[in-house]
């Protein structure tokens, strides 16, 4: 009897493991759509007018169209590829700010791994660990990576930690978590901050300044990527919620549950702040409470 519940219990999460998938694929796709049209489009348009130009002072080579188009989908492959080859080594790691364990630090993660694999035997160490000098212990899922900071390794929580994460790894999460950052080609746009209060003392010229500024900046935010992503944060941050349940169910498979509800209890609750969920809920994590609440009743 108890074999067919497991059965059934493992049928049901293979289950809900696909429709997620199917989900992010889909959510993904979405996202890859609008960026055609908003980061793409400005970014064709920028460059075909100022190789249109410069053109016409410097001889380029190739026109301004095949250099618009290389502008505009060049990111949007790149992104792409993220989902089937998400990168690693050497120049990954520096883009990301990761680098490799040191040797004692390669022992813990390796204490940790003999942990898990003494609940799942045929577990692998096909996911590469890298180490993030933050002091605030944290994991992360990056790619086919698994980032854990060095606050994380000076607790006894690597193991949860990391059993969480290769939920997130094992499955689509990392590699879009890849594919989205690549489309986002720069940070904040390069205009000035508005700061609350200055309005109110600007002359009209000032105004007509600081809205073309404005103007100019919102051209480069959007031709920077990642807006897209941002119109759709309702539906992804629903989407990241769902996915941190299911790490922490896999975490739990591996005997982690009440090592990953105490590390959540002792350490993350006291900066789970209160968040605005109307009119969405924008958080990409659900309360603490709510899964020290599964994990325990799991």
């Amino acid at each position: 009897m108890h074999t067919q519940t497991a059965g059934a219990t493992e049928i049901r999460a293979g289950i809900a493991s696909r429709l997620h998938a199917a989900a992010g694929l889909g959510l993904y796709l979405l996202t890859l759509a609008g960026e055609v049209v908003l980061g793409a489009g400005i970014r064709w348009l920028l460059t075909y007018l100022g190789a249109a130009v410069l053109g016409t002072l410097i001889p380029l080579g190739p026109g301004a169209e095949q250099l618009a188009l290389l502008a505009a989908l060049v990111p949007l492959a790149w992104s792409l590829l993220g989902l089937f080859f998400p990168g690693g080594g050497f120049v990954w790691t520096r883009r990301i700010g990761a680098r490799r364990p040191s040797a004692e630090e390669a022992g813990l993660i390796d204490d940790a791994w003999q942990l898990l694999r003494a609940a799942e035997p045929s577990i692998s160490e096909a996911h590469p660990v890298y180490l993030l000098d933050d002091p605030i212990p944290a994991g992360a899922a990056r790619g086919r990576s698994v980032v854990l900071s060095r606050g994380l390794l000076e607790t006894d929580s690597v193991a949860p930690v990391l059993a969480h994460e290769l939920g997130h790894v094992g499955s689509l999460d990392g590699r879009l978590t890849e594919a989205l950052d690549r489309l986002r080609l720069w940070g904040q746009s390069p205009g000035p901050a508005d700061p609350r209060g200055e309005a109110a003392g600007r002359s009209a010229a000032e105004e007509r300044r600081g809205l073309f500024a404005g103007l100019i900046g919102l051209i480069f935010r959007l031709a920077g990527g990642g807006c897209a992503a941002a119109l759709l944060a309702p539906l992804w941050s629903a989407y990241w919620r769902a996915r941190e349940y299911a790490a922490d169910a896999y975490a739990a498979s591996l005997g982690q549950g009440e090592d990953l509800a105490r590390h959540l209890a002792e350490i993350e609750q006291a900066i789970d702040f209160p968040r605005r969920r109307f009119p969405f809920d924008l958080a990409e994590h659900p309360p603490i409470a709510h899964r020290i609440e599964r994990l325990t009743a799991s």
